[in-house]
């Protein structure tokens, strides 16, 4: 967690800062002096100093220059203080603060701050759980890359040397630092080869050449940013942590493609596949069989008298019958079973490397579970009638005709029972 040590001798404005801190979720630790404020220093992590200039032991002038002296010297340091003189300001700008916030004006310049620390703490957080990678050809390059990570506690990273062994590998990232200089092919083609494989992926150019025409490239072979060498610790970070704003876009655009693609291949009502989607499965699923010589089974359902169900107990009763029976295929069905409604009350389910037999059975435990359902009209039973197939050398319509015929009889000869 981020953590914030505030130093300042008035407690009416440790009280104010520790619930402004609190409130964003930041850790807040307070001293009154320069003393407790290096002993809190030597027993905790601290993110980011707030000091006043008035101490009993000494000035903030002094407190300042002593941070800097010592090996906390990289804490950054905002100053809060009732002093607005010009004077003041540019000494301690000259020392090294980051800002100078007047006491007057506390809540509406300190409270930004830490909303934007909060956001870089989170994003620091992403590249933390985040899959990197890092591809340069440069091995004195990957070891100051490694280091900068390294500092940051990011270890979730592999790095390349050579380019075809990121491209050979079945390893998707999240992140991807790509040297654009590199051997036998260039950086712009591995680029676009990455983002042909992941178009979610944020990619990084990295070059010491930083001329307009490479970075040109680099951007419109899709990448998303770049980066130049030699690599600024500071400015490597900072570049990253932005680009965790586009990686999160990314990902939210990821997330409502694949609902939006969702929603287009399930049915609303029992969120099965669709008729359109089980139909282009099932030609999938027996292209893949007949190639690799498994066999292929699938099972037509129909709820029996189905009508009568709407027109006696009405279509709100209909809807819940055809959603209590297709989550009852859905339960018994097996993970690698693929189950759509074909149609209104009809369910077509594709059972890979499955044989006649096996699916029989398949589709004599359903029939015999339906047939226990209860519904919210404790008068009402429901079964239901199926045609198990398996493939031959069938084509998918033929295959869906022959399961469809074989349903056809098992409800002529009276219906609860499954034909084959």
């Amino acid at each position: 967690m981020f953590c914030v040590l505030h130093v300042d001798s008035n407690p009416f404005y440790a009280e104010i800062a520790k619930d402004v801190v609190l409130q964003n979720s930041i850790e807040y630790l307070a001293a009154r002096n320069i003393q407790e404020a290096f002993h809190l220093l030597e027993n905790n992590e601290v993110d980011l100093i707030v000091t006043g200039l008035e101490f009993t032991d000494g000035t903030g002038d002094a407190f300042i220059l002593s941070i800097h002296k010592s090996k906390y010297k990289k804490i950054p340091i905002i100053v809060l203080s009732s002093r607005d003189d010009l004077s003041t300001k540019t000494t301690l700008f000259e020392l090294g603060v980051i800002d100078f916030i007047p006491k007057s004006l506390f809540i509406d310049r300190f409270v930004p701050y830490l909303n934007n620390i909060a956001s870089l703490d989170s994003f620091h957080n992403t590249l933390q759980n985040i899959s990197i990678a890092v591809l340069d050809d440069n091995e004195l390059q990957i070891r100051v890359i490694k280091d900068i990570f390294e500092s940051y506690h990011i270890r979730n990273v592999d790095y390349y040397v050579h380019p075809n062994d990121l491209l050979n590998s079945n390893k998707q990232y999240a992140l991807y630092l790509i040297d654009f200089i590199l051997p036998h092919i260039s950086g712009e083609r591995v680029v676009w080869e990455v983002r042909q494989r992941n178009q979610y992926a944020l990619i990084i150019g990295i070059s010491s050449i930083a001329n307009e025409k490479i970075i040109s490239q680099i951007l419109t072979s899709g990448a998303d940013d770049y980066i130049s060498k030699p690599v600024n610790k500071a400015i490597f970070m900072a570049r990253l942590t932005a680009n965790i704003r586009t990686y999160r876009l990314l990902q939210e655009l990821k997330q409502k493609n694949l609902e939006l693609e969702e929603m287009a291949n399930l049915d609303s009502l029992t969120r099965l596949y669709n008729h359109r989607y089980i139909y282009d499965r099932l030609e999938e699923e027996i292209q893949r069989s007949k190639r690799y010589h498994h066999d292929l089974s699938i099972i037509m359902i129909d709820i029996d008298k189905f009508k009568e169900v709407n027109d006696i107990y009405g279509h709100p009763t209909g809807d819940e019958v055809i959603v209590k029976v297709s989550n009852a295929l859905k339960n018994i069905c097996r993970s690698t079973d693929i189950l759509g409604r074909y149609g209104g009350e009809e369910f077509l389910i594709i059972l890979p490397e499955t044989s006649l037999s096996q699916g029989i059975k398949l589709a004599e435990r359903l029939r015999s579970q339906v047939s226990e359902l209860t519904y919210s009209h404790p008068t009402l039973q429901v079964t239901i009638s199926g045609g198990v197939a398996s493939l031959e050398d069938h084509s998918a319509l033929e295959l869906v005709k022959k399961a469809d015929h074989l349903l056809y009889k098992a409800k002529s000869s009276g219906r609860n029972k499954i034909m084959y």
